[in-house]
């Protein structure tokens, strides 16, 4: 029930409105998603107009109007003179216009070219209170017409009607039904206790597959084939609200376990959790709760699946005692180490992995990461595994964490020694033009891997002279920088030093311990402008986690890099501002991205260059 008190204008071409219009348009255009005027007049306001637009997008639309007066001829009352209570009752299927508790038009017939009734009137809308002037229906002003206007507004008030939910129970099939292949006839009783159903839909899994509008309610669903299916019933009663209940069955075979994309996967290699083998709860997976309450990805299942901030989806809302299952091929029998990607936003989980019903890794812990998008790598190391095809299971003890993927790979042994494997410098924008030293170091232990929490001690010499230190985070970088600023420096720097709490430092085996006396690329001079505009390929590529892109630009100008997935959506911007012509390089690390293949674009001007690089996580 919507309602408002008003004062209404009252001159040649005047029309004040109190009207609503669709907040989504979910159904087209206008009229297709719909238009509902509770109170209209025009001019000397003698005659109120309710009406609803509806049908096709303009010119295909339609609309239905009802109109009150008070009186005739000269007694006719004007509502210009006093306040009066304009009343809209709106329920699921029908709907009532009233001036002052007076009912003078109710309406239960419409339609959408968008949808099946009640559509439009489904879908959320708005309240608009408007004074036009002019227009086709009240013409121009005249020399009649006296301004100032006011459109006198006291109060607008919205309502709900109390109603009770209908209720709903699918007669056939039974739960755990098995019926052969062919036409399978789905029948529910429902009921509403306060009202009517509107309407009893039935489908299969997500998929809409028809709708009774009569008791007793059903739906012959033909074709059906071998598999495994949620069967869902939907009623709607005369207030909007609905009721549902489901049904597991089997058709013909059923749906027996199998890989999710048709092959077992690979080990080694990286499986995505959202990937478990098709098949049924208890035998596919085992999840506690009914529904996909993420529903982006595999709506039909149990499991809850949800968009990762990394790329592709993850599966999340895990609880105690659920599990995922995944059918895999060990190429060869070796010692694998295991990475677990998880998060979690303030409790700890606890999970271990199963190859074919035994546990290979005992209890892992899951940390709290401090949010359900903020990723960390759990590690298992030297896990004896035999060659072939075999049923991974993924167990979760106590919950309360999210899961993006597992990957194993061969193991290397236990890493001993670390060593620089670069340095690259670069500068940071001080103040008045001028810059700060920074070099980022990466280490690396004896196979070949970033080496967190390690301690990196240097010096810097040139235009700058100071020893700094820092500590490596998880993708082994550390960007160590100098606390004074030049214009445009020139500088060197050099590792002298790296400790760790179980490596030790193997200085030999550095690629690089200093760097050359130069000047930076980027902070250059009038006597070394680049002639062209250049995007390199970034290096190394492809990568794992960090690499460096490095372009020139002719001239000073606005320039924009960012980073794309292979559908094109912008997933990092790693330059946004105002830059000096030179040579500019820029270090990224793509830790929180899946491996696979990305684009970086640069724009500046008229320039726009674009080149493939390959994340290897």
């Amino acid at each position: 029930k919507i309602e408002a008190r008003l004062k209404l204008p009252s001159g040649q071409g005047m029309w004040p409105a109190f009207w609503m219009l669709p907040t989504d348009w979910v159904y087209g255009g206008w009229a297709a998603s719909g238009e509902i005027d509770v109170m209209e007049a025009v001019n000397i306001p003698k005659q109120i107009v309710g009406s609803i637009h509806y049908g096709g997008v303009y010119p295909d639309n339609a609309s239905s109007n009802g109109y009150y007066s008070q009186g005739h001829g000269p007694k006719a009352v004007d509502f210009s003179k006093d306040f009066h209570v304009y009343t809209l009752e709106w329920t699921a299927n029908q709907m009532k216009w009233y001036v002052d508790g007076n009912l003078y038009s109710t309406k239960t017939t419409w339609w959408s070219s968008g949808g099946p009734f009640p559509a439009p009137f489904d879908q959320r809308f708005h309240i608009l209170l408007n004074l036009a002037v002019g227009g086709n229906w009240p013409g121009a002003p005249d020399a009649t017409t006296v301004f100032p206007q006011k459109y006198y507004i006291d109060w607008v008030r919205v309502y709900q009607f109390p109603n009770n939910a209908p209720t709903v129970t699918i007669t056939n099939p039974q739960e755990s039904a098995n019926l052969p292949a062919g036409t399978i006839s789905i029948a529910a009783n429902a009921a509403d206790s306060d009202g009517s159903i509107t309407t009893v839909k039935f489908y299969k899994g997500t998929t809409y597959l028809g709708e009774d509008t009569t008791a007793p309610y059903s739906f012959d669903w033909t074709n059906a084939t071998d598999g495994c299916y949620k069967i869902k019933v939907v009623a709607v009663d005369n207030g909007g609200l609905q009721a549902a209940d489901e049904v597991n069955m089997t058709v013909g075979i059923g749906c027996p376990q199998l890989p999710y994309s048709g092959t077992p996967a690979a080990i080694p290699g990286t499986i995505q959790a959202e990937d478990f083998d098709t098949g049924i709860e208890g035998e596919a997976y085992h999840d506690i709760t009914t529904g996909n309450s993420g529903g982006v990805y595999r709506p039909d299942s149990d499991v809850d699946i949800e968009a990762c901030t990394e790329g592709g989806y993850n599966v999340g809302w895990i609880d105690a005692a659920e599990w995922l299952e995944y059918t895999v091929n060990i190429a060869s029998a070796d010692n694998y180490d295991i990475n677990i990607r998880v998060a979690s936003q303030s409790t700890e989980g606890n999970f271990h992995l199963e190859m074919n019903g035994v546990s290979i890794t005992g209890s892992v812990s899951a940390p709290a990461t401090g949010g359900w998008q903020n990723w960390q790598t759990v590690t298992v190391n030297n896990i004896s595994l035999s060659a072939g095809i075999k049923i991974m299971k993924f167990v979760s003890e106590t919950g309360g964490f999210n899961l993006n993927y597992i990957s194993l790979s061969k193991s290397s042994g236990v890493p001993t020694t670390m060593h620089v494997a670069s340095i690259i410098e670069s500068t940071v924008a001080g103040s008045a033009g001028k810059k700060f030293g920074q070099a980022t170091v990466m280490i690396q232990d004896n196979f070949g891997n970033p080496v967190p929490s390690a301690t990196v001690t240097g010096s810097f010499s040139g235009d700058f002279n100071e020893t700094v230190a820092g500590s490596t985070g998880a993708d082994g970088t550390v960007a160590l920088t100098t606390s004074v600023e030049a214009r445009r420096p020139v500088f060197s720097f050099c590792v002298s030093n790296v400790t760790h709490t179980v490596l030790t430092y193997d200085q030999n085996s550095n690629t690089i311990t200093c760097t050359p006396l130069a000047k930076v690329a980027g902070d250059t001079d009038n006597l070394n402008i680049p002639s062209e505009f250049l995007l390199e390929q970034n290096y190394p590529n492809p990568f794992n986690p960090s690499t460096q892109i490095t372009y020139q630009i002719p001239v000073s100008g606005q320039v924009n890099l960012a980073v794309y997935d292979v559908l094109g959506k912008q997933i990092m911007v790693l330059v946004d501002e105002f830059q000096e012509t030179g040579i500019h390089s820029i270090q990224i690390n793509a830790e929180t991205l899946s491996s696979g293949i990305y684009f970086y674009k640069l724009q500046i001007g008229d320039f726009m260059g674009i080149r493939k690089m390959v994340l290897t996580q």
